[in-house]
């Protein structure tokens, strides 16, 4: 019933309004009980009062979806100017060092706020700069009648993982919603497994299927080069590719792809097909992370989980960041979050055998010992 009703909200208020009624009539009239009720009102119903009845369900409903589509949507409306949550002149500061993302619905100074706070990505802030710019300098030339030249926003993002591709995506969302880019602004991630089929036909209803899911907001398709990756007849990835171009094309206002993956792979990628080389203009390449950032987001995970690192934990750690960093399955941040579980397991062995342990305080033990298990 629930799954039924939640997207359904005027069969939602008709329904909870019927119930009510039947509830107030049996607490107000015990005399009469609800099924003597219900004949009453039934035989007193009369053609003009059957007509006020439907007008006042119809009304009550159109009240509802309007105030239903101004909730969801008050910028494309016009009840919320365009810009509004974002503070023109806004830059990021790209030394910033310390912090983490925050995945919640937020405005573009909010979800600038989490870039900022992010450690390291110099050169991710400093592309984001430039875009900012560019979109304010847009609506400034619309609010001055001059003409806008159309720019593909679809991007590129290159980097290993764990370097916060996704997080950015997201807060770029949220920034084109906010500045009237995009209506919704948010997130779909994609990958081979849900872009295409396994038999002729199935990979281009797939690929529909997602791209209609992330219309006017963001799809983001990672390790998007696997689309490419071979050229096995029976492989349908191409396939996918040339629906996605399609789609981008019919819905140029409505749709942002960006595609994300191992710098050479994507830069193959790109240059396999004409259509992705023309519509994908923009690259932006995460670095990996220095172990001495890595440190500072171990602590700053730390920190969020109300965990003390004890002094001189980078001795311990950075050395096997050093050791881990170039093999292929290391993971950057990622990495970083599980070695923090591992401390956490460590801690509460040490700690679940003596009462008297500081239950908020990580020590190097703990950390040698989550090394030592990874």
């Amino acid at each position: 019933m629930q799954n039924f009703l939640t997207p359904r909200f005027i069969l939602t208020f008709i329904f909870i309004g019927v119930i009510s009624t039947a509830i107030s009539a049996v607490l107000f009239s015990p005399q009469i009980g609800f099924f003597n009720w219900i004949t009453t009102f039934f035989s007193a119903m009369t053609p003009l009062r059957f007509l006020g009845l439907i007008l006042t369900i119809v009304a009550a409903a159109g009240a509802s979806y309007a105030a239903a589509r101004i909730g969801a949507d008050p910028v494309a409306l016009g009840l919320v100017p365009v810009g509004s949550g974002y503070t023109y002149g806004r830059r990021l500061l790209t030394n910033a060092s310390t912090g983490e993302t925050k995945l919640v619905s937020r405005t573009a100074d909010d979800a600038l706020d989490d870039i900022d706070a992010m450690v390291g990505l110099g050169p991710v802030k400093s592309e984001i700069n430039k875009l900012l710019a560019s979109l304010e300098v847009e609506r400034r030339r619309r609010e001055q009648k001059l003409s806008v030249s159309v720019t593909s926003r679809h991007m590129v993002f290159t980097g290993p993982p764990g370097v916060g591709k996704t997080v950015v995506a997201r807060a770029l969302g949220d920034v084109f919603r906010s500045l009237g880019v995009l209506r919704k602004g948010h997130l779909i991630e994609a990958d081979r497994s849900q872009l295409v089929g396994g038999y002729v036909g199935q990979t281009a209803m797939k690929t529909l299927d997602v791209c209609r899911s992330a219309l006017d907001g963001v799809l983001f398709i990672d390790e998007a080069y696997s689309l490419a990756a071979t050229e096995w007849k029976g492989d349908f990835g191409r396939e996918a590719i040339e629906a996605l171009l399609k789609y981008m094309e019919d819905h140029r206002d409505r749709l942002i792809v960006i595609v994300a993956g191992y710098p050479a792979e994507m830069h193959r990628f790109i240059a396999s097909n004409p259509g992705l080389a023309s519509r994908f203009t923009k690259t932006i390449d995460f670095p990996p992370y220095q172990p001495y950032e890595l440190c500072e987001i171990f602590r700053s995970m730390a920190t969020e989980q109300q965990y003390l690192v004890p002094t001189g934990f980078e001795q311990k750690l950075e050395p096997w960041i050093e050791s881990q960093r170039n093999d292929p399955q290391w993971g950057n941040a990622r990495s970083m979050r599980t070695l923090i579980e591992k401390v956490r397991e460590a801690h509460a062995l040490r700690t679940s055998e003596d009462p008297e342990a500081n239950l908020a305080e990580f020590q190097l033990a703990d950390i040698e010992a989550a090394i030592r298990d990874s």
